[in-house]
């Protein structure tokens, strides 16, 4: 019998004698290999839900992501109020004589038919009012005009007072608010002095003049 054949036949004996014992390690490492298997599953699916809920967006505020990556609007700022122009009668009383460009009008005065470039007003106060804010252009006086004083406004109007009994004391330049008391009604317009005391009120719009009337908010003072 050879060293290998014997060998053998040792080898057989043993397993023979400790079948019992290497059967239990058999079942001890089947049972490791089980829980290993086992707690390694676990952590790669718990890992995998920490993933999925980090992922999520936040249930208690779901706008609060969305909203995140948006620039928030900034507080606009008031705009300036602009005073619109507006032009009022420039008396109480009523009208005396309309604007009329085309149709010619009878003048007590010069006794002859001529247009009318101006609304005359009349009233029992006889005060005269500034129609808007304004500043004075001129003051003066000549004959055909009696004692008169000019304003300028905004958008290219001005406004022209004629007929006035004294000269006014406003300066050139002086600002005038709407509704401002001016001066007094008279007959020194020599052009109409036997119209009796009113008001000749001349208006224009970029150096052409224009019917007053179609510009008015027709309000008293």
């Amino acid at each position: 019998m050879n060293k290998f054949t014997l060998a053998l036949k040792r080898f057989g004996g043993f397993l023979k004698r400790n079948a019992f014992y290497l059967l239990i390690i058999l079942c001890i490492a089947s049972i490791a290999t089980v829980i290993a298997l086992a707690v390694t599953r676990n952590a790669n699916t718990a890992s995998e839900d920490l993933s999925v809920i980090n992922t999520e967006p936040n249930e208690q505020n779901p706008n609060e992501q969305a909203n995140a990556g948006e620039q928030q609007p900034t507080e606009k700022e008031p705009e300036p109020v602009v005073k619109t122009l507006t032009f009022i009668k420039p008396t109480n009383g009523e009208i005396l004589r309309e604007y009329s460009d085309t149709v010619l009008v009878w003048s007590s005065t010069l006794k002859q038919y001529s247009t009318h470039l101006g609304t005359d007003f009349t009233s029992t106060d006889g005060n005269v009012f500034a129609s808007a804010d304004g500043a004075v252009k001129e003051v003066g006086y000549n004959v055909l005009d009696g004692n008169y004083i000019t304003l300028t406004h905004g958008d290219g109007y001005v406004t022209k007072y004629m007929s006035l009994e004294t000269l006014p004391t406003l300066k050139v330049g002086a600002q005038v608010k709407q509704g401002e008391l001016i001066g007094k009604m008279s007959t020194t317009q020599g052009s109409e002095s036997k119209d009796g005391n009113h008001l000749h009120f001349e208006m224009y719009k970029n150096n052409v003049q224009i019917n007053p009337l179609d510009v008015f908010i027709l309000e008293e003072k």
